[in-house]
């Protein structure tokens, strides 16, 4: 049974947990760069937008590279989390749903070995304890039980300890990474990962609820899937009032809680200070969400809706911030663990790509493909069949079958 302490804390410069097993095998060089990893919950690509986020396009869209077409290898929470942090598709990872623990090395552990301070602030993984894990060094860990994702005076496992917090959850996950940066020694690299559990719902935030937002009505979102040749699976009537109200809703809340994200994550970014010039910071959305569009809610779904996520990475020692540019290269969350490994100095082979060519534009492309799949059942009932979806040179909608491409 989960043992929580109530004690509300408004002090957040807590000590910093110790590795069990001592200091690490290596020791980092001063040089090698920091790492700032941004994990947003369920940002759909379409709200990632220079209006609701000016901080984060100003810091990091206006001064890195942004990948027009990123995608997960599976629109759901804990596969893609993994996949972040493995590198691994679906298939390879073992971990299709949101109860399974995962077992496979993380570049987090790599680091760790090497000498970085590493933290994380937010979410990890749905399966998890959320017990501290020994590759971090500061565990501030949110989980569904006991919080519910609450943005406002969230339960968190800090280093080992339930604690209810006062305030506003990403402002509060955002001072821990803050000072843990500004704590660590300036001849130390540090990993830190930024996680916070927005816009995800109950997206709770009061602070940008008056803000207007208006309704959601893409092309897709009047698609007939009952009658086009969709997947049994897919196939539907039209969305009833209730569900039409549920849906805004859900867009109207985790549209605001996106724009007051924006604040705490120019908190991170400013605590970098002098060493944002050696800090390589990415930005990614761990999937996106379905508002009513091809009557559907929620995820799960290989859609753009689902799988188009937005990603950013910020790095002056390969992109100058005075150059920054976009580019329509097919890129994933399977990337990020081989870009970091190849941008800090140590082999991570896996599914992914380093995006190391594209940020110094030695290439313009790593694939001309890209795999979407979920196991279908373990959470979400419907077909017992794995989705397997390819991602072809222009975006694709599966019209029929269990393929597309």
């Amino acid at each position: 049974m989960l043992s929580v302490v109530p004690v509300m804390v408004t002090v957040l410069a807590l000590p910093v947990a110790q590795h069990p097993d001592g200091p690490p095998a290596a020791a980092a060089a001063a040089s090698s760069p920091n790492v700032l990893l941004i994990v947003t919950d369920d940002q759909t690509y379409e709200n990632f937008n220079r209006d609701l986020m000016p901080t984060v396009f100003s810091e990091l869209v206006d001064q890195g590279v942004t990948f027009d077409r990123a995608y997960v290898n599976d629109a759901l929470c804990c596969p893609s989390r993994v996949q972040i942090l493995t590198g691994l598709n679906e298939h390879h990872s073992g971990i299709d749903n949101q109860v399974t623990r995962s077992s496979r090395p993380t570049f987090v552990q790599a680091l760790h070995d090497q000498g970085y301070r590493t933290s994380i602030a937010g979410k990890y993984l749905n399966s998890d304890t959320c017990d501290p894990r020994p590759e971090f060094d500061q565990w501030v860990c949110a989980s569904a039980p006991p919080s519910s994702y609450s943005l406002v005076d969230p339960y968190m496992n800090i280093n080992g300890t339930w604690n209810q917090l006062s305030g506003y959850t990403t402002d509060i996950q955002a001072d821990f990474t803050k000072t843990f940066i500004e704590s660590t020694p300036v001849d130390q690299p540090f990993f830190a990962m930024y996680s916070p559990t927005s816009p995800h719902l109950p997206a709770n935030d009061p602070r940008c609820a008056s803000n207007p937002v208006a309704d959601h009505r893409p092309p897709s979102y009047f698609e007939d899937t009952a009658s086009s040749g969709k997947p049994a699976y897919m196939a539907r009537g039209p969305l009833g009032a209730l569900e039409v109200e549920q849906y805004d809703h859900q867009h109207t809340v985790m549209t605001q809680a996106t724009n007051c994200l924006d604040g705490s994550v120019g908190t991170v970014l400013a605590s970098l200070g002098s060493r944002a010039a050696n800090t390589i910071v990415i930005y990614l959305s761990d999937n996106g969400y379905l508002y009513g569009e091809h009557r559907r809610n929620a995820k799960k779904l290989p859609y753009e809706e689902a799988v188009h996520v937005p990603m950013v990475i910020r790095y002056p020692g390969a992109v100058p911030t005075t150059a920054p540019f976009a580019t329509d290269a097919l890129v994933g969350n399977i990337d990020v663990a081989p870009t970091i490994a190849e941008l800090v100095g140590f082999d991570w082979k896996v599914d992914g790509r380093s995006l190391v060519p594209l940020l110094t534009t030695a290439a313009s492309t790593v694939r001309d493909a890209f795999l979407i799949e979920g196991c279908q059942g373990a959470v979400y009932p419907c077909d017992p069949n794995p989705l397997l979806y390819v991602q072809s040179e222009a975006p694709v909608r599966p019209s029929g079958g269990h393929h597309a491409g």
